[in-house]
């Protein structure tokens, strides 16, 4: 905890770097309680975290306030805090809030709007998370998760990188591109992982780029639209990759004829020396599929060979005969990415999938997908 109500009632909020004397000047003058529970507090002021207060160890509060709280965490919340404090937002640390039964780490009211910043350092199952989001949401409350960045995502330009699950619930939507936003305590960091392309499984290719807390807004920065000579490199990566899950995939599959995209590039005569550049692409809530996007777009060009269509007739409609035909679960979003695939299709004017398609055009066509809108 870094808010504590004095013995007049007064807030007292640690966050500014106090010397060592302050400190046990503070402690030998005041005392400090809970301004929930209204318990008393110690004031803590080790070598590993930084001054804080605390609950003894038998009270009931622990609970409520979450103290188990890690050096990052609590020096995350001081930076973000002064951060809207020098931008003038009058921010609330901790605040406990009774009606939700919830303590954002920093509440913030602008103009008509409240916000609950969420910086998270340590996991959270999914059911938690989808329980304060609602409970923020259902009180008119926009809630911003933001994650501690982790050591691997310190970087900066083209990167294939791997999301888990927990890290997969901060992702972000901003209109048609999705993003991860982080905070790094030590180097004072923004990191944005911005125009997310879903690889397979928990793999992505991102651009990311850094921002100093001093350069940041609130509401937080929207990540840049990618200038194209970048989105082409993360096309050619992506290509690159398309090739080497190929390989290996024929060699190790035990199904033989009964492995669906093996029958399928079998029926339609496809090997590894001639595959099309548009199989195999980049289109939106790839996420949905289980396995790399070239093996539902294989089997989706196998499917309308067997049932005398092309991307021009084939409608919204036959998108779930598909899924079905394939022994795939039908959902939203599965729909959606064959649906964008089938456009993307059409933009190219493809009927057959031996036809050739200069890959220049293809990179415009996706390019106006992934990056040009919004």
């Amino acid at each position: 905890m870094l808010v504590a109500l004095t013995e007049k009632q007064q807030l007292l909020y640690l966050t500014t770097k106090l010397s060592e004397q302050d400190l046990q000047q503070l402690k030998q003058q005041r005392q400090f309680y809970c301004p929930q529970c209204k318990e008393k507090l110690l004031l803590k002021a080790g070598q590993i975290k930084i001054p804080h207060f605390a609950h003894s160890k038998n009270s009931n509060c622990v609970s409520l306030f979450s103290e188990r709280e890690s050096a990052a965490h609590l020096l995350g919340k001081q930076q973000l805090f002064q951060l809207f404090t020098k931008l003038k937002l009058q921010p609330m640390l901790e605040p406990y809030l009774p009606f939700l039964g919830q303590r954002p780490d920093i509440f913030i009211s602008k103009k008509d709007r409240q916000y609950a910043i969420e910086f998270q350092c340590s996991p959270i199952s999914q059911e938690l998370f989808l329980q304060r989001t609602k409970g923020y949401l259902k009180a008119n409350i926009t809630p911003i998760w933001l994650l501690h960045t982790p050591q691997k995502f310190q970087a900066s330009g083209i990167m294939k990188i791997s999301i888990n699950y927990f890290n997969a619930q901060f992702i972000q939507q901003y209109k048609n591109q999705y993003f991860l936003l982080t905070y790094d305590v030590k180097s004072k960091n923004f990191y944005y992982m911005s125009n997310l392309i879903h690889i397979n499984k928990m793999q992505y290719f991102a651009f990311v780029k850094k921002l100093p807390l001093h350069q940041q807004q609130f509401p937080f920065l929207i990540p840049e639209k990618l200038p194209k000579e970048v989105f082409r490199q993360v096309l050619t990566s992506f290509r690159k990759y398309r090739d080497q899950y190929l390989r290996p995939r024929l060699m190790l599959s035990k199904k033989g004829v009964n492995d669906r995209f093996l029958r399928a590039l079998y029926e339609l005569h496809l090997t590894t020396t001639n595959l099309p550049v548009f199989l195999g692409i980049p289109v939106l809530n790839t996420t949905a599929f289980d396995s790399f996007c070239l093996e539902w777009q294989v089997q989706l060009f196998y499917f309308m060979k067997c049932h005398n269509l092309i991307p021009k007739t084939m409608n919204r409609k036959a998108i779930p005969y598909f899924l079905k035909w394939s022994d795939m679960e039908q959902t939203s979003e599965r729909k959606v990415a064959v649906e964008q695939y089938l456009k993307i299709l059409r933009a190219l004017n493809i009927e057959q999938v031996h036809e050739k398609i200069n890959l220049n055009k293809l990179f415009e066509v996706l390019y106006d997908q992934w990056v040009a809108i919004g």
